[in-house]
């Protein structure tokens, strides 16, 4: 794994857990009310409260806290699986948010933010060649 390539995902991960941070602090109460993008479409307070935001009846905020953690621990020691783990975390995103949108017709602006982080981290480290 190339030293840019390394930096650029690593960079990319603590963004997807900042914005999982705040994600994981509406949901445990810690805040009660998260910023907004403009426009109905955006909806992150109902969206990150609701039923479809957990996952086995946990929040996933929390959840993804713990999977990213994971992801920067293999970024940051360079193993050959953090190509595969980011991979993973963009699919698992794309679904999540993804899924939201077709169900609902609505976004969480703080969960795109995870998921372009994770595009970024991806996109580092799939265009590496070492």
């Amino acid at each position: 794994m190339r030293s840019a390539n390394k930096k650029i995902a690593t960079a990319a991960t603590v963004t997807a857990l900042a914005s999982l941070a705040v994600i994981s602090a509406r949901q445990l109460g810690a805040i009660d009310h998260l910023p907004e993008l403009p426009g109905d479409v955006f909806q992150s307070n109902k969206l990150t409260t609701s039923e479809d935001s957990k996952v086995l009846g946990l929040p996933d905020g929390p959840l993804g806290i713990g999977s990213y953690a994971l992801t920067l621990l293999l970024v940051s020691r360079g193993s050959s699986l953090a190509r595969y783990k980011v991979g993973f975390d963009l699919l698992y995103a794309v679904s999540r948010s993804g899924g939201t949108y077709l169900k609902q017709k609505e976004l969480c602006g703080w969960c795109l933010i995870a998921l372009g982080a994770s595009a970024v981290s991806t996109a580092a480290l799939w265009g590496a060649h070492d």
